[in-house]
């Protein structure tokens, strides 16, 4: 269906259009010209409502200066009928006819909440709800609007998705949540909300914070991702971009490849999507990774790029982009030891900048979070001596807003200091990535006996671990996936800055193919684009196509090695609905035909070694091949049948008669009469067969 919205609401009551606004004269609109700026029609092109997701700002919430809702005015009587927004919504929205009167007083309607199901039949029992509230639109992006624009926000009734008639108890309930936070108890509704929610936030350009996002993606998949949907025209609120705001570029749906000429350059093309003008820059050590873990969820949470460098000094092209960036403040990780003076002050010469370096990396990386997150209910916890987990823990930790904090996984506890952090960050709740080989049990078990939720993540290996985080961090589809190379770190750690600020899961995986779990985990999240890291060195052409790792089997062969008999070839264990193709060799080189699964035994192979080789086949992964080993030479069996009714093959010439019991050795009297039913290579074969030598 096609989604104006004219939306189902779950019950039997349909949102009807309003075009009250639209319909408005030329007179009415002069009335309100002082105060509101002309609407333009409503609606533009169609898309589906899986795609809306990636037409919004990803940006963490505004929080000075403080809400005022005084600054919203609302309601407002825009076409001077004598009815304000509020009784034009509940006129519009009335499942029964319903009578205007004087003063705009209402008899005759009734209402359904489609948030409950709640029914009213009076107007006093009903309230007009902001599907995004006030506060919401405050925090993202409506703080630096004009009076103006706030007055048209709150009283948008040119679209029908903006505001409805909801109950009381579901309307407080609401509050200012997002749909991260709440959804309505009417679980039919569902759809219809959170497209609504998503079109508001795109008509007015507001921002989405990464939680939000994902719970945006998650809502908006499967058949609601699939409704079409008309997208209302983009209202102009004249603020452009604020400065410090953090501005993405989308990216293209299909495959999007992020490389340099070298780990330097491709941090500079992964940060080249922000806009400048970034509120935050973080700059870490290039050719080692702990400080950079730690920076990537800072810099998603703050809304900065993660660039990385040499220790002893910045690449041209590296101060290039942080010019090109603007940031408004530059943090450096690491002691002089990591990243030098000269890069520090080569920095400063754009922003300000400042150092967040520690006695060591799980200092620096504490010390890294403190100076980001002010608070946090949720954090990761990964070692601090392996990178992989911590890699594809922070597009996670960025869908939530947590803070990535670095451990000593091998000892049994964390320190005090550790503990301090958390509890002045207030979490309440842990997820630590790895098994106990990468952060022990004892740290598992002291979190937990002091209070908190912790919950492990940890595969067979390190594939397996990033595929378990994004299953459990990202349940629904995301817009966009990355995929970066699992045994080396610098291409991702830029990665991960840029996933966690867009709530993009990130995974990882070798060069060649990917791991079964990495490619199912992906399959299910459908990205509709996939953002390789680095070049076909680091990422291959494989991965990027979406292909797996065969698992490939070790061949055998069966059956019997003699002439006349029968060999199989046994391909071993593969992956599950593997389809396969042979060749069969002898010592000599290919054998002529030989391409099934079996192999008939000729005497021109007497003497011979067999082997087969195995080619494997599946759709999604990459194929497969192995050879079998050698067998000992084909042997000659002790008795064969004859060619014809009166020859015996050359390499097995005594003639067996079974009515006389007798066998005949080629130049006996009688061997070119016998007609026999039985050839032997020898006659002590044919004697052990029960046949005794002719006398002649």
């Amino acid at each position: 269906m096609t989604v104006l919205l004219g939306i189902s609401l779950g019950s039997n009551t349909t949102m009807h259009h309003r075009a009250r606004f639209a319909a408005a004269s030329a007179a009415a609109v002069s009335v309100v010209a002082s105060a509101l700026t002309f609407v333009p029609a409503a609606y533009a092109d169609q898309i589906t409502a899986g795609e809306l997701p990636a037409l919004l700002t990803v940006a963490a919430e505004t929080t000075t200066p403080a809400y005022d809702r005084d600054l919203f005015e609302h309601w407002i009587d825009a076409d001077a009928d004598g009815c304000n927004t509020r009784y034009e919504v509940l006129i519009e929205e009335s499942t029964t006819p319903v009578t205007v009167g004087a003063g705009c007083s209402l008899t005759g309607g009734s209402w359904v909440s489609p948030y409950d199901g709640f029914v009213a039949s009076s107007p006093a029992e009903i309230e007009i709800d902001h599907v995004v509230a006030l506060a919401e639109a405050w925090r993202s992006g409506a703080s630096g609007w004009s009076d103006a624009d706030r007055r048209l926000f709150a009283n948008d009734i040119d679209v029908p998705f903006a505001l409805t008639a909801a109950s009381s108890v579901s309307n407080q309930s609401k509050s200012d949540k997002d749909p991260a936070e709440w959804l309505p108890t009417n679980t039919a509704y569902a759809c219809e909300y959170v497209i609504g929610w998503t079109l508001t936030k795109y008509r007015w350009s507001l921002s989405v914070d990464a939680a939000e996002l994902a719970a945006l993606q998650a809502q908006l998949s499967g058949d609601c991702g699939a409704t079409a949907v008309e997208l209302p025209v983009v209202m102009p609120t004249g603020t452009g971009t604020s400065p410090g705001e953090t501005v993405i570029t989308p990216f293209p749906s299909g495959v999007v490849r992020l490389a340099g000429a070298d780990r330097y350059q491709t941090s500079a093309a992964t940060s080249a999507w922000y806009a400048p003008g970034v509120p935050v820059l973080f700059v870490s050590l290039g050719t080692n990774f702990p400080d950079a873990l730690s920076a990537a969820s800072a810099a998603a949470l703050l809304g900065g790029p993660l660039l990385i460098t040499p220790g002893h000094a910045l690449p041209d092209q590296t101060l290039a982009e942080v010019q090109r960036l603007a940031p408004k403040q530059i943090y450096v990780t690491g002691d002089a030891n990591s990243i030098s003076e000269a890069v520090v002050q080569s920095l400063a010469t754009v922003a300000p900048t400042a150092r967040l370096g520690g006695a060591d990396r799980f200092d620096t990386g504490r010390i890294i979070v403190g100076t980001a997150f002010t608070s946090a209910s949720h954090a990761i916890l990964a070692s601090g001596r392996k990178f992989p987990d911590a890699l594809a823990a922070t597009g996670a930790a960025g869908s939530r807003q947590a803070p990535v904090i670095l451990v000593e996984g091998g000892l049994n506890s964390v320190p005090a200091e550790t503990l301090a952090l958390l509890g002045r960050l207030g979490v309440t709740s842990l997820s630590i990535v790895g098994d106990a080989n990468s952060v022990s049990d004892g740290i598992q078990s002291q979190l937990a006996n002091m209070g908190y939720s912790v919950s492990r993540y940890g595969g067979a290996g390190r594939y397996d671990t990033a595929a378990m985080i994004n299953d459990a961090y990202f349940p629904g589809t995301s817009a966009t996936a990355f995929l970066a190379a699992g045994t080396k770190f610098p291409d991702a750690l830029s990665a991960a800055a840029l996933a966690g600020r867009l709530g993009a899961p990130l995974y990882i995986t070798p060069q060649e193919c990917l791991p079964v779990s990495i490619q199912e985990s992906m399959n299910r999240v459908a990205p509709t684009t996939r953002v390789m890291m680095g070049d076909q060195n680091s990422v291959g052409a494989a991965p990027a196509a979406n292909l797996a790792c065969m698992t490939v089997g070790q061949p055998s062969i069966g059956g019997t090695l003699k002439v006349n008999g029968t060999l199989t070839a046994i391909p071993g264990v593969w992956t599950p609905g593997t389809s396969f193709s042979y060749q069969w060799y002898s010592s000599s080189g290919p054998i002529p035909g030989a391409t099934g699964s079996s192999l008939s035994v000729t005497s021109a192979l007497a003497g011979k070694s067999i082997a087969v080789h195995v080619w494997g086949t599946r759709t999604g992964f990459v194929g497969g091949e192995a050879a079998s080993g050698w067998t000992g030479a084909v042997s000659y069996p002790d008795r064969t049948s004859p060619i014809d009714t009166w020859t015996c093959p050359s390499w097995a010439p005594i003639k067996g008669n079974a009515d006389s019991g007798i066998y005949h050795v080629p130049g006996g009297q009688y061997y070119d009469a016998t007609n026999p039913e039985e050839c032997f290579t020898t006659e002590t074969a044919a004697q052990a067969a029960g046949y005794r030598r002719s006398q002649r």
